[in-house]
């Protein structure tokens, strides 16, 4: 069964709703709102997703890289303290 989308005209509620058949006859019977129950409904277009390549960007992947590789060569404020205080240690 297809599933259809319904606009309240009285409280402009969207709703779906299940429907044996896809036929325009069969239209003419809209549900009632859920929230409201009002009999004042009408179909409306339904919004659908679309999806990126199923593939990885190969330039995001490669900028994602060199950012990867230059925070791996920052060397950290602490570790250079600590490297510096050890130095001045050595010459006493």
């Amino acid at each position: 069964m297809p599933i259809y989308e319904f606009k309240c005209r009285a409280c402009g509620y969207r709703f779906s709703e299940f429907f044996r058949t896809m036929h325009s006859s069969d239209e003419g019977i809209a549900p009632p709102c859920p929230r409201c129950h009002s009999t004042d409904t009408v179909r409306v277009v339904s919004s659908f997703a679309v999806h990126g390549p199923s593939q990885p960007d190969p330039q995001e992947v490669a900028a994602q890289k060199a950012y990867e590789e230059r925070l791996a060569s920052i060397t950290p404020k602490e570790m250079i303290d600590k490297w510096r205080s050890s130095s001045k240690k050595e010459k006493k």
